[in-house]
Parts: structure tokens; C-alpha cells; sequence
């Protein structure tokens, strides 16, 4: 009977340690993956801020390259818009077969700071813009090229302004604007979505379409080039508060979206799904394999 007895306990006992070992096995499995999948999110914001600096220099040997144009010079000092927009509108085709430069928007500025074309908007044009453009300003003041990401009337723009001058003579300014979608493109082929999210009380937007609607609080920029499908999710995440968030099998990557003058617009956010992984949506020899 005794011997029954410590055979039982030891039979609980070993029920017991079982539980805890994999209980303990899991929460370790747990951590570990979480762990790692912010180890690769990291590299990914780095990669991010890599791809945004690459595009800053992009458009500002751009933006230099067309200020020197002998067509958009002669245009400027004929004072000709018509000119001008035959010179911008060849310009913009020819860029757009370059990935990089396929949503590309030109705008050319008078000495005085005011709109003088936008490529893509023709009709608008002779507001001033003096009191809200920075880099429109320190090109000015500096007497060089300068790029950065700014917010304006069409929206946040990675943008480069260069002036354009004549034999020392200031003509006006030109000024080169980028949109987000190839950056989210080149996540995109690695199974990653971005999120360029501008904050709505913080942009001067003057348009409005259904996407605005996605999110309560911030305008996703690059709304016709990311995943959609986890605009549910990004709505339980407190950016201001989180620079990482799990929700199931989802992780998400916070960083803040700051322009020339570090004023916050908005953040960056990066997103894998855990379970691409299984449906091999995945490049079978990228980084992530490694960290699940």
C-alpha cells in the first residue's frame, strides 16, 4: 500500500515537473521569437532610414541637375509658363520609366517664394509660400542645394530645392518632391509592409479621399503601395507610446517621421506577419527565415 502510495506521488511529481519544463520551454520560445523578431525589425528601421537618405541625395542631384537645364533656365528668364511646362512635363515622362521616380512631382518657384508651376497641377499656382517651407527658405539663405522631408499643400514629400541661377543670377528655385512608394516597394519584395503614417492635425493636406478614413488620427501616405489588411491591427497601437508591438502573429516597428527642422510629423511603421512564413510568401533564403 505504502509502495502504491510513492508510486503515485512520484507519478504527480513527474506530472508536475513535466508541466513546469514546458511551460518554461514555451515562455522561453515565446521570448525568444519575440526577441528575435525585434532584433530583425531593428535592422529593418535601420535599412529604412538607409533607403530614405539614399533618395534624399537621389533628389538632390536631381533637383541641381535640372536647375542647370538651359531649357528650364530660358523659360525662367522669358518668364513663360507655357514654356515651362512643356520643359517639366518631358522632364517628369522621361523620369517616370525609373522606379524610383515613377509618382516623381516638380515644382518650380519664383524668386520671391511663390508656386510658379506645379508638374502636377498646372492651374494652381502664385500662392505664396514663404511662411510655412523651410527648405525652400535655407536653400535661399544658403546659397545651395538642400533636401529633407517636408510637409506642403500636396502632401509629406522626401523634397530637394536647388536654385536656379544665370551668370550669378538668381532665376527662381526648382524643386524636386518624392513620394514613399518605392521605398515601400522594396520592402514589400521582402515580405515586409511600411507604414508612412502623417499625423492630420500636422499637415496641410488640401484634398480629401476615402483613404483618409483609415485611421482616426494620421493619413496613411502611402496608402496605394502598402498592405491594407493590417490597418485593423495598426489601430490598437499607441505610436506616441511603443517603438515595438506583437498582436497574435503579427510585429509592428515604431519610429518617428521628423522633417528638416526634427518637428514630428508622423511615425514610419513596419510590419511582418509570423505566419508568411508557413504560407511561403517569403524569400526561402532571406534573414527572416533565420529568426522563426
Amino acid at each position: 500500500m505504502k509502495s502504491k502510495s510513492v508510486a503515485i506521488t512520484a507519478g504527480v511529481l513527474a506530472v508536475i515537473i513535466v508541466l513546469l519544463l514546458s511551460y518554461f520551454y514555451i515562455e522561453y520560445s515565446n521570448e525568444r521569437e519575440l526577441n528575435s523578431a525585434r532584433m530583425f525589425l531593428d535592422y529593418q528601421v535601420k535599412q529604412l532610414n538607409k533607403n530614405i537618405e539614399d533618395q534624399k541625395l537621389s533628389s538632390l542631384a536631381l533637383a541641381k541637375l535640372i536647375g542647370q537645364n538651359d531649357g528650364v533656365q530660358d523659360c525662367f528668364i522669358k518668364d513663360d509658363r507655357q514654356e515651362c511646362m512643356d520643359k517639366i512635363s518631358n522632364i517628369v515622362s522621361s523620369l517616370n520609366s525609373v522606379s524610383m521616380y515613377k509618382n516623381i512631382k516638380i515644382h518650380l518657384h519664383t524668386r520671391d517664394f511663390k508656386s510658379y508651376l506645379r508638374s502636377w497641377n498646372f492651374t494652381r499656382f502664385g500662392d505664396d509660400l514663404a511662411s510655412f517651407r523651410f527648405l525652400l527658405k535655407e536653400a535661399d539663405r544658403i546659397k545651395a542645394p538642400v533636401a529633407g522631408i517636408e510637409n506642403g499643400i500636396a502632401g509629406t514629400f522626401i523634397r530637394a530645392i536647388s536654385n536656379v541661377t544665370k551668370q550669378g543670377t538668381k532665376l527662381g528655385t526648382i524643386e524636386v518632391m518624392l513620394d514613399f512608394d518605392h521605398i515601400s516597394g522594396f520592402f514589400k519584395e521582402q515580405g515586409i509592409d511600411l507604414f508612412v503614417l502623417i499625423d492630420k492635425n500636422k499637415t496641410k493636406i488640401i484634398r480629401s479621399i476615402q483613404a483618409d478614413n483609415l485611421l482616426d488620427d494620421y493619413y496613411v501616405s502611402n496608402y496605394t503601395s502598402t498592405n491594407l489588411n493590417a490597418i485593423e491591427i495598426l489601430k490598437e497601437i499607441d505610436f506616441e507610446n511603443v517603438n515595438f508591438y506583437k498582436s497574435r502573429t503579427h510585429y509592428f516597428a515604431v519610429t518617428p517621421l521628423v522633417d528638416m527642422s526634427l518637428n514630428r510629423l508622423g511615425y514610419y511603421v513596419l510590419h511582418i506577419n509570423k505566419d508568411l512564413k508557413e504560407q511561403s510568401l517569403l524569400n526561402e533564403n532571406f534573414f527572416f527565415n533565420s529568426l522563426f
